[in-house]
């Protein structure tokens, strides 16, 4: 961690009352006495946050190694993972990846993608998936794990024509799609920044790009079902000659046969996939898509900024921050809405998450410019005993009082795995449903949303 990442109180105390400073300058803020309230209810939720994640790592130090969580395998699935070379996107596909899925890295920087799928295909499954046998008695030694099935692919977020890009390469390769993590984002640049597209960044990468790419991926997965629900079965010997998906292992560029696992791309896994914990219902279709938005507990600052989407007005990093995290949010609500009431899309499952606050360098860099204003807005006599305080601090309680990439990745699985009766649509905070601010369960305010990032990327939703 950072020398002055003044860790988990920075973001829930020292972040939001800076942003106070911005409460009357922006124009369609809700009330004082709820603005107040919203960066109070996130000091709050911050703190406690914070006690539990040393009770969390107490526990691991002290108390015994519990079970796997959502350790059912799932082989033969396809996930997509933003952002998936560090921090909590590495994580989270490394965790899918060793239950058998095969995951795709989209990825910015092609390097560290390509690293970061290599460094996941060298990693142990977990017993009972990739094919690997479950724990036995039995005397012969174990034959060496397979490497995981994990490829890495361009996608810059801060260009819709790579989004695009991207999504088009997914329907010429006629792939399938179980599950679409949206984790890649930008955190707190101090000054506002555009995108290649006009747009304010962490507007953009954080919500709207993946607003873009979970639309048209469904698109193009709704059209391949439809394909494969026309087309005639195939035969016994066609099918045993059938290639898979063009998936790799130990990095991109080799194929890996997934039916070899998992009976093929189109066919059902009665024990694999991610309605194996319960996720579906009761005469659902058996695959159904998974959308995962990842918010923050900042989501509830966000509503300060409603009114000026894109901080022309005035820029305060934190909120627009939390308005990238509402919006996502309200996004994964919307789109649960549409499933619902889509019969095409019956079974499909869209949640947002907040996984905690996490030590990583995306976090770390936010904590670190806060930290630094906080110390410059000292007088210059006490302004070196200001900044050696909070390196102090964040040397000694920041890596107690934040989470690790692997403990919030358990919180990811909770989203991407979890029953569906209990996450459709819902807000996780740690892995448990919890109710959002008011403006993230507004039908008018998603409605608003969803039109205008139609009107920013010119594509018509997957579902109307």
């Amino acid at each position: 961690m950072d020398a002055l990442a003044v860790a988990p109180l920075l973001p829930p105390v020292v972040a939001p009352l800076k942003a106070a400073s911005s409460i009357l300058h922006s124009p369609g803020s809700p009330p004082l006495l709820g603005c107040v309230a919203r960066l109070a209810h996130i000091v709050w939720d911050g703190t406690v946050e914070s006690f539990g994640t040393i009770a969390d790592h107490l526990r691991e130090r002290l108390g015994p190694r519990g079970a796997e969580p959502f350790a059912t395998p799932l082989d033969g699935k396809v996930c997509i993972v933003t952002g998936g070379n560090a921090g909590i996107g590495f994580a989270t596909a490394r965790a899918l990846a060793r239950r058998g899925a095969h995951v795709v890295l989209a990825c910015r920087d092609r390097e560290r993608a390509q690293a970061a799928a290599e460094a996941i295909a060298r990693t142990p499954p977990l017993p009972g998936c990739c094919g690997t046998p479950s724990p036995s008695p039995s005397p012969s030694p174990p034959a060496p794990p397979p490497p995981l099935s994990v490829e890495a692919l361009p996608l810059d977020l801060g260009r819709m024509a790579s989004v695009r890009a991207f999504a088009a390469d997914w329907r010429r390769g006629g792939r399938r799609l179980d599950l679409i993590v949206c984790n890649a984002g930008v955190m707190g640049p101090p000054r506002r920044l555009e995108t290649a597209d006009g747009l304010e960044v962490q507007f953009q990468v954080n919500f709207l790009s993946h607003w873009l790419l979970a639309n048209q991926l469904l698109q193009i997965e709704h059209e391949r079902r439809q394909r494969a629900k026309a087309a005639p079965p195939p035969s016994a010997a066609a099918a045993s000659k059938q290639l898979p998906l063009g998936a790799t292992a130990g990095g991109a560029g080799s194929a890996l046969p997934l039916s070899a696992r998992a009976g093929g791309p189109h066919s059902p896994s009665p024990s694999a996939g991610l309605e194996a914990e319960g996720p579906g219902q009761e005469g659902e279709e058996e695959e159904a898509v998974r959308v995962v938005m990842v918010s923050s507990l900042t989501h509830r600052a966000g509503a300060l900024q409603w009114g000026d989407k894109q901080s022309k007005n005035r820029y305060e990093p934190f909120l627009s921050y939390g308005l990238s995290k509402l919006a996502n949010t309200l996004t994964a609500r919307e789109l649960q809405r549409r499933f619902d009431r889509s019969p095409q899309h019956r079974g499909y499952t869209a949640v947002a998450v907040h996984p905690g606050l996490v030590s990583t360098a995306l976090a770390n860099g936010f904590f670190t410019g806060v930290g630094t204003g906080w110390a410059a807005d000292w007088r210059a006599p006490l302004r070196p005993l200001a900044e050696s305080a909070t390196e102090c601090f964040g040397r000694l309680l920041g890596p107690l009082l934040m989470r690790t990439p692997d403990q919030s990745a358990t919180i990811m699985l909770a989203a991407c795995l979890g029953p569906r009766g209990a996450v459709a649509g819902r807000y996780l905070a740690l892995g448990t449903p919890t109710r959002p601010d008011e403006y993230a369960e507004d039908e008018g305010r998603a409605r608003e949303l969803w039109a205008y990032a139609q009107e920013l990327t010119g594509c018509p939703p997957a579902l109307d």
